[in-house]
């Protein structure tokens, strides 16, 4: 007698394997990792120079796509999350949702590849200091001040901290720029940008930002 439970339970395991089966054709999501991204100016035989150097936002030590933890990563060239090429340069000193892959090369052996989800580019011309954050506003109105109405989430890590001001001045940013970063906290993703807490004499806690990120479309065809 055929028990029914059993075949049940074999049907159910088809589809999950069949399910699994077909995920794995297709590339990874990329995570909600940041890179900050620099060129690579050294000149030597491409692919082995001229790509970029990519270091976690916030971290000191990043593994790189041999597995090798560093304090940067060299990475030949960047892609989408379908895998095709950017068509032009990220701009030095962008932050990048990413992830970095390994990849085989002619004559090269493997090297890193950068694939990107997501594009910001710095706006500013203040020195780059503190840590990377992303914050955003949560919605709260106060009737007296300090108001802590916004998020500051540090970027690669899980701490949180409510801050009750923002001030943008100290990024040197133009007048358009500082526009689209307002525009950018009030959004669901937020604003990422680098910069320092400090207290205030009425109780309060003000984000100066000495850098601001804002997203573009990335470079491809």
């Amino acid at each position: 007698m055929i028990c029914r439970g059993c075949i049940l339970s074999l049907l159910a395991a088809t589809i999950v394997l069949a399910g699994g089966s077909s995920a794995a054709g297709s590339p990874p999501p990329v995570g909600p990792t940041y890179y900050l991204v620099q060129p690579d100016p050294r000149l030597c035989p491409s692919p082995l120079c001229g790509g970029y150097w990519a270091s976690l936002a916030n971290r000191g030590q990043t593994r790189c796509h041999d597995g090798l933890v560093r304090a940067r990563c060299y990475v030949a060239s960047t892609v989408d999350e379908d895998r095709h090429p950017l068509t032009a340069g990220i701009p030095d000193g962008a932050l990048l949702r990413a992830a970095i892959e390994s990849r085989s090369y002619e004559g090269f052996g493997k090297l890193g590849v950068l694939v990107v989800a997501d594009l910001y580019s710095p706006a500013g011309r203040a020195t780059a200091t503190g840590s990377f954050y992303r914050v955003v506003d949560t919605g709260i109105r106060c009737i007296r001040a300090p108001c802590f109405s916004l998020r500051a989430a540090r970027i690669n890590g899980s701490s949180r901290i409510t801050v009750s001001d923002l001030d943008l001045t100290a990024t040197r940013a133009t007048p358009d720029e500082l526009a689209r970063a307002e525009t950018a906290v009030h959004t669901k993703n937020g604003l990422l940008l680098r910069g320092r807490i400090a207290s205030t004499t009425e109780g309060g806690r003000i984000l100066r930002p000495s850098r601001i990120y804002l997203r573009i479309a990335l470079p491809r065809d």
